[in-house]
């Protein structure tokens, strides 16, 4: 009963939301070219980006039926995984937009990131780690290690010794490894001025990416750091940089896009074509976004209050979902593959958004900095 009453009263904020957003379209599409109009409309802008709320509880829920599926059928959708090249496109948005919005210095930059990342993500491995060292018999293939452990808390790649993939504990912190990583460069980025930023973020990810194309060694950070994959952050800065100048193609183009995007990633995964990564999900992550930050850009897009939500909730979901799915399959035998698969959709969404309304939230409002500029509310 908590549960429900707590997601009505998202759903209801999120209600509430509507005519504060609907009301600012006009000042929201009007083209201004000076330096504080630009940063006028910017500020407008973030704080009703319902498209990438909206992008990213469908991408947490393309990594969840990813999972889903695998431990339903034993194949996963292969489909689900290009999840989290949406977000590391979305991320690379967020990052240029919002610190171009509210300027802030590398310090105050990093510990912003930290407080939104690093609370949740402590709490999820560090409770897994507790339950399995209490009840190892629910975790037989699981073997942990002190120096693995750290290695997860502090975002280190490390081979696990579970499987020796460059895992951490909790298995999709793998990408908080790649998130992390990019926020350092960008806050070495914030110590130039701003049309230099790009170009620096830019070249040293094709620099990383470079030295992966010759490395030969077995280090997992230099394996894990000069992944291509690394290059969709800063083509999510590239779109930044055009949002933030006011120069994004017209609304057809934003169609155009988004159909593009969701096309080629039907191809892929009827294909099953799965490598170059950066170029068979990258690509597309980068046309979807687009799409939905033009459209989004020159019109209203409906507030949906249970998707708004569940953007909010993505990273919850995401980091829990594994967890959710696991725990299921304790009791698989009593569940059709189907009822198996829609069970963990649900219940990945309801434990996701409660983790989200009872901890990440409660923990972000408590550690996040105080500040005298309104911090957007639909942007990060």
């Amino acid at each position: 009963m908590k549960l429900a009453a707590a997601i009505r009263a998202e759903f209801t904020h999120a209600m509430d939301l509507r005519p504060r957003m609907q009301g600012r379209r006009t000042e929201h599409c009007v083209r201004l070219s000076d330096s504080g109009g630009r940063k006028r409309l910017l500020e407008t802008a973030l704080s009703r980006l319902l498209s990438l709320q909206y992008l990213r509880a469908f991408s947490a829920f393309g990594v969840v039926a990813f999972h889903a599926q695998g431990f339903t059928y034993g194949r996963t959708l292969v489909i689900g995984s290009a999840g989290v090249d949406v977000f590391f496109v979305v991320s690379g948005f967020v990052m240029w937009t919002v610190t171009a919005y509210r300027p802030q210095t590398p310090a105050d930059f990093l510990l912003n990131r930290i407080v939104r990342i690093v609370p949740m993500y402590w709490f999820v491995t560090l409770s897994f780690v507790f339950a399995a060292i209490l009840f190892p018999t629910l975790f037989p293939r699981l073997v942990l290690s002190a120096s693995h452990t750290l290695a997860s808390l502090f975002f280190i790649p490390m081979r696990s010794p579970s499987n020796h993939e460059i895992w951490p504990v909790v298995v999709p912190g793998w990408t908080l490894n790649y998130e992390m990583f990019f926020y350092a460069i960008f806050a070495l980025a914030l110590f130039l001025e701003n049309p230099k930023r790009l170009l620096f973020v830019a070249a040293a990810f094709l620099a990383l990416t470079l030295v992966g194309r010759i490395y030969t060694g077995n280090s997992p950070p230099m394996i894990f750091y000069t992944d291509p994959i690394m290059l969709e952050f800063p083509a999510g800065i590239l779109l930044g940089r055009m949002f933030e100048q006011d120069r994004l193609p017209q609304l057809r183009w934003g169609y155009i896009s988004l159909a593009a995007g969701l096309l080629l990633f039907l191809v892929s995964a009827r294909l099953e074509i799965e490598s170059p990564r950066v170029a068979v999900w990258g690509i597309p992550a980068l046309l979807l976004v687009a799409g939905a930050v033009i459209i989004e850009k020159n019109r209203n897009i409906p507030l949906a209050p249970a998707l708004a939500v569940l953007g909010d909730a993505s990273y919850s979901i995401y980091l829990t979902h594994t967890l959710t799915i696991s725990a299921i399959a304790k009791f698989k035998a009593y569940f059709t593959p189907a009822s198996f698969f829609v069970a963990s959709l649900v219940l990945s969404a309801l434990i996701g958004v409660s983790a989200w309304r009872l901890l990440e939230r409660p923990f972000a409002e408590f550690l996040k900095p105080r500040s005298s500029v309104q911090q957007p509310h639909l942007a990060e």
